[in-house]
């Protein structure tokens, strides 16, 4: 879904001037080869766990851009062990993982980027959730309760161009 955003944006009627994150060296050369059909594209490195790279591609945003349109936010993580038995046997710390990575990360960038946006007179911020936040299904467990945590977000509005 994510995917069809960015080619969505940047079609030749949308004309946007994207940057497409990534997080480590085993991402980099698929954003890197995704990008690649792009206008200009910015393709930083951005761990949503480190608030100092965060804070890093609101820097180059702001450097590049001079202000931020629209945030789309399609992250989901949880440690592989978190999805192979019983819901109720989760680790808290791959709990906490899973809604760090899933569900922080959809506030942390949102505030860094939100003085960029107010820079354009406003903007908007999209995430995507999945099915398995309002569902039941084999195996999905920890990441049901993140994307539904997502799912319960409404900071669309708070950026909205009015």
């Amino acid at each position: 879904m994510a995917w069809a955003i960015v080619q969505a944006a940047a079609a030749a009627a949308a004309g946007a001037r994207l940057a497409l994150t990534y997080q480590g060296d085993r991402l980099e050369e698929s954003v890197g080869e995704l990008s690649e059909n792009l206008e200009a594209p910015l393709v930083p490195p951005c761990d949503v766990t480190s608030d100092q790279q965060i804070a890093d591609v609101a820097a180059t945003l702001d450097r590049d851009f001079g202000g931020l349109d629209f945030l789309v936010h399609g992250v989901a993580f949880a440690p592989q062990p978190e999805f192979n038995s019983p819901f109720v046997q989760r680790s808290r710390e791959g709990f906490r993982i899973a809604l760090d990575v899933s569900t922080y990360s959809l506030v942390a960038p949102t505030r860094a980027v939100a003085p960029l946006m107010e820079r354009r007179g406003g903007g908007s911020v999209v995430t995507l959730t999945y099915l398995g936040s309002q569902r039941v299904f084999t195996n999905y467990n920890v990441m049901g309760v993140a994307k539904a945590a997502v799912g319960g977000f409404h900071v669309a509005g708070i950026y909205e161009r009015g």
